[in-house]
């Protein structure tokens, strides 16, 4: 049986695909335009604005804590292969719902 989930499930997929696919396409034209790889975001007043970050979450207990520290900086090059490689990744998980889902929503 195909349930409400099953179908909330793949919609999420395609939704992160189709923004993190409009992301990579902006980030390659930026750096396109400004032919630069290395972020340079953060001002004389040391203000940071622009940057690329990653949220690493805090554990506790194999949990997720609240709160988390946040890295800044991140290279455009590396941004951009974690970025597809999240897409992939996306893009297999929702091969395979979908063809559960056409079986019938049986595992």
């Amino acid at each position: 049986m195909i349930t409400k989930e099953d179908c909330k499930q793949l919609y999420n997929y395609y939704s992160q695909i189709e923004t993190t696919e409009s992301i990579i396409s902006d980030l390659e034209q930026f750096i396109k335009e400004c032919e630069v790889n290395e972020p340079n975001i953060i001002d004389e007043n040391y203000k940071s604005y622009g940057s690329i970050q990653i949220c690493i979450p805090y554990f506790e207990s194999g949990k997720f804590k609240n709160g988390g520290a946040r890295v800044f900086n991140i290279r455009y090059d590396a941004a951009l292969l974690v970025l597809k490689d999240h897409v992939d990744n996306l893009r297999k998980k929702a091969e395979e719902l979908s063809r559960r889902l056409e079986k019938g929503g049986a595992e």
